[in-house]
């Protein structure tokens, strides 16, 4: 079973994901993209596969925006972050991936065609199978402490509206899933 490691660069900080399967060692080099910087690693697939223990599964993050360019936006924005994405252009396609992947954390735009996201939130709402699923509400119209008040109440644990800053979803992000 192959995942995804996440290091993070001694001298700059960057962060930046690796396949530890694509190396037969124990123990690696990595180069950081970012400033040239050359440091060891240890590899944790590998030693994984000695001892027959697999790697825990990365929290599964769905992102819900009708506009392809925003899904594609948050995934890149959030790509450095230890998590799987999905994504769904619409409510019905949502909620059928909701309801078949339990996802830890949904990226929800309130404003989508077929099942709003206020309708979905009201749904994971009615089954307690959805407790654990948490939702960050974004839109682009609705704005302020009256809206994030509003989708609080319908349960979505945060809101934030689609002119944020990328480090502002990150660290949201980060909170909500505890990484």
């Amino acid at each position: 079973m192959s995942f995804i490691m996440v290091i993070t660069c001694p001298a700059c900080k960057g962060r930046y994901k690796i396949d530890p399967a694509a190396s037969k060692s124990k123990v690696g080099k990595a180069k950081c993209p970012g400033c040239l910087h050359v440091f060891a690693i240890t590899l944790a697939g590998n030693a994984g596969k000695e001892t027959g223990k697999t790697a825990p599964a990365l929290p599964l993050v769905l992102i819900v925006d009708d506009a392809r360019y925003f899904r594609h936006m948050i995934k890149d924005l959030l790509s450095a972050l230890p998590v799987e994405f999905i994504s769904a252009a619409d409510g019905d396609e949502a909620w059928e991936k909701i309801t078949t992947r339990l996802p830890q954390l949904v990226l929800l735009d309130l404003n989508i065609p077929g099942r709003t996201g206020k309708q979905i939130l009201q749904s994971l709402q009615e089954e307690p199978r959805f407790i654990r699923v948490k939702v960050l509400a974004m839109s682009g119209v609705e704005r302020g402490e009256q809206a994030a008040a509003e989708v609080r109440r319908f349960g979505a644990v945060d809101f934030i509206n689609k002119s944020f800053k990328p480090s502002e979803l990150e660290k949201r992000v980060r909170n909500i899933l505890g990484i």
